[in-house]
């Protein structure tokens, strides 16, 4: 599976207050699971976000709390 469409076409991501967000509108988002780590770079590549987290860990998440890390 794969994020819902309408975020990766509205294409804006956020990080706030240690957690990465996905929006699909101007006023809404999806929060990504980002327990344990502090995001500090986040961007789509192709279906999937990947988040750059502070130790130097990249997550790649296919799904708002399912993700593989490199």
């Amino acid at each position: 599976m794969a994020f819902d469409k309408k975020y990766q076409n509205y294409g804006v991501i956020k990080i706030e207050n240690g957690s990465v967000r996905l929006y699909e509108s101007q006023i809404n988002y999806l929060t990504l699971n980002t327990s344990g780590g502090t995001p500090v770079a986040a961007n789509w590549a192709g279906e999937n976000v990947i988040v750059t987290m502070a130790d130097g860990k990249v997550r790649k998440y296919s799904l708002q709390q399912t993700y593989t890390t490199h």
